[in-house]
This record gives C-alpha cells, sequence and structure tokens, in this order.
C-alpha cells in the first residue's frame, strides 16, 4: 500500500525541464507515482501524449497551451517550478478543474541578490571596466568613476517576497526603501523600514533607483509606462528582473536614449532573447540573459519544492 492509502492505483506524472535527483527521489519514494521524465518536449508531443498523464511538471519552455489543456483529458494537476505562470493559460486550466500551483517561496533570495548585483553593475560600470581592462585600452581609472548605493532612495514597485528580500538587502546598504503596493498594508511595510507610497508616479518622482517586482497580468502591462519613465529622476536607474512587458520597451529605450534617465539593468526583455537591436546597442545599460532565479540553490529549491507541492496535491485530493 502506498504512503497515501491508495492501493496500488498510481498517478501518471508528466516531468519535463526538471532532472534534479533530489526532487525525482522525493516522488519516487512515495511508490505513488509512475513517472516519465522528459529534458525538453516538443508542442506536437506534448498534445500527442498529455492524455495520458494525471499531473505535469514544468519549467520555463514547456508551453501550456489552450490546446494542451483541451488534449489532457486526464490531467488534474500542473505544477510550475519557478514564481510566474505566463507559459501556462491558467485561467483556461481553472476553467477546466485543473489546479495549477508555482513554488513562490524557492527562489527570491536568488533574484534578490541578483537585484543588488544589476544595481552594482551599473552604478559601478563593472562590465564596461572588465572590457577595458581586458582589452588593454590603458588605466584611466577617472572613466569609470562610479556611485555607492549608500543614501539613496530605492522605489519598489511591488513589494512580495523577492521585493521584500530586496528591501532588507537594500537597507544594509544603507538606502532609504520606498514602495507601490495596493495589496500591501502601510503597517505591513512599516513592519519592514519601508514607506508606503500611494501613488505610483511618487515612486518615479523620488527615486534614485527603481526596481520592479510584479507578475505579468493584464493589468500589469506596461505598468511602468510612459507617464512614470518621463517623471523619473534624470540621474536614476531603472532595474527589472520581473517580466520584460511590465515596463513599455519602447518608451525605455527613448528615454535611454536621450539620456532622460541615467540608465537601465535588464535581466527580462518584451522577446527572450532580445531581438531589438535598439536594446542591444545602448551603452547605459546592463543586460543579463533572464538569471534572476538561476543559482544551485535556487533551482533545486525550486525542483524540490514542486515535488512537494504535486504530493501534497495528490495526499489532501486522495485521488
Amino acid at each position: 500500500m502506498s504512503n497515501f492509502d491508495q492501493g496500488d492505483t498510481l498517478n501518471r506524472l508528466l516531468i519535463t525541464e526538471i532532472t534534479d535527483t533530489d526532487a525525482l527521489n522525493i516522488l519516487k519514494d512515495t511508490s505513488q507515482f509512475d513517472i516519465s521524465v522528459e529534458d525538453t518536449i516538443s508542442e506536437e508531443n506534448l498534445l500527442k501524449n498529455i492524455g495520458k498523464y494525471d499531473a505535469i511538471m514544468v519549467r520555463t519552455y514547456t508551453i501550456i497551451t489552450r490546446d494542451v489543456i483541451d488534449a489532457a483529458k486526464n490531467l488534474k494537476l500542473i505544477v510550475r517550478a519557478g514564481v510566474g505562470l505566463d507559459n501556462i493559460d491558467v485561467r483556461y486550466a481553472k476553467e477546466k478543474g485543473i489546479e495549477v500551483r508555482n513554488t513562490p517561496k524557492a527562489n527570491y533570495l536568488s533574484v534578490a541578490e541578483h537585484v543588488i548585483a544589476l544595481m552594482q553593475s551599473l552604478l559601478r560600470n563593472i562590465p564596461q571596466a572588465d572590457r577595458y581592462v581586458r582589452e588593454q585600452k590603458g588605466w584611466d581609472r577617472e572613466k569609470f568613476l562610479g556611485e555607492e548605493l549608500n543614501g539613496k532612495t530605492l522605489g519598489l514597485v511591488g513589494i512580495g517576497l523577492i521585493g521584500s528580500e530586496v528591501a532588507k538587502l537594500a537597507q544594509a546598504f544603507g538606502m532609504k526603501v520606498i514602495a507601490y503596493d495596493p495589496f500591501v498594508s502601510e503597517e505591513d511595510m512599516r513592519k519592514e523600514k519601508v514607506e508606503k507610497k500611494e501613488d505610483l508616479t511618487d515612486i518615479a518622482r523620488e527615486s534614485d533607483i527603481v526596481s520592479v517586482h510584479v507578475p505579468l497580468l493584464d493589468k500589469t502591462h506596461h505598468l511602468v509606462g510612459k507617464e512614470f519613465i518621463a517623471a523619473m529622476k534624470d540621474t536614476a536607474i531603472i532595474v527589472n528582473t520581473s517580466r520584460g512587458p511590465v515596463i513599455d520597451q519602447d518608451a525605455l529605450i527613448s528615454a535611454l536614449e536621450k539620456k532622460e534617465i541615467r540608465g537601465a539593468a535588464l535581466d527580462v526583455f518584451d522577446t527572450e532573447p532580445p531581438t531589438d537591436k535598439r536594446v542591444l546597442s545602448l551603452d547605459n545599460t546592463v543586460l543579463t540573459p533572464h538569471l534572476g532565479a538561476m543559482t544551485k540553490e535556487a533551482d533545486k529549491r525550486m525542483c524540490i519544492h514542486a515535488a512537494e507541492a504535486v504530493i501534497d496535491f495528490f495526499r489532501k485530493t486522495n485521488i
């Protein structure tokens, strides 16, 4: 008999892009799952085979569309090892009675650390200085005169798990932190020594550094738009580790080209990898390929938390 007291019935589980041994062993140890592991799977093969599975665990590049959901006649659960759910048609899945879960507590530390790294890379001209030394162009240190984080005001657009951790790290550097988040009370922000702003534009006007931490939803698409960017100080920088379309990329590029803001550090883009040559040619940016959660520690936590979410679902539903 299994750990769930369900006799010999096995739930069929498809796992894509997840090969962490500990996570797989957690699932195998329950003796509850018939597990298939695919490093990558094409949409064609997913459509062809999804019908026989009760649950699926995915990462980033497996796209769960309406067509996939329609083909998933036995599917009860979708789990994403990660935070964002934009590779899953969540609304349609729920309409079909399929539960969708993610792993929000797995990668916030890694993303928050990357935010600080991006801030410092931009303010201290680290990528440019690295290239300068490697190319043996000289030793003119004045070319790379930078700025400290200490004493600056950090404005957070969204203060969930990641935003809260960024606030904590920023305060350790001596920064003042303000935040806009209609879902977090002034009292809760005060507990974290963060000043709540009721108007998003106040974040733009008062911040030396803006960092964006909201999911991509219809209401957050271009949340940081032309008006917000126009209200920013010309000495300010913006950091985005959330999702590219949360920022109006055309408005941002225009402001960067005209030096209306000092710079931007971008880990996410409208299209990934980015193809807009204007973004790639800017000299007042630091660009990374969606690395926020890409640490060994976060990767393992995401996989393990995803495995635990699968076990928890079937235990509670007793399916």
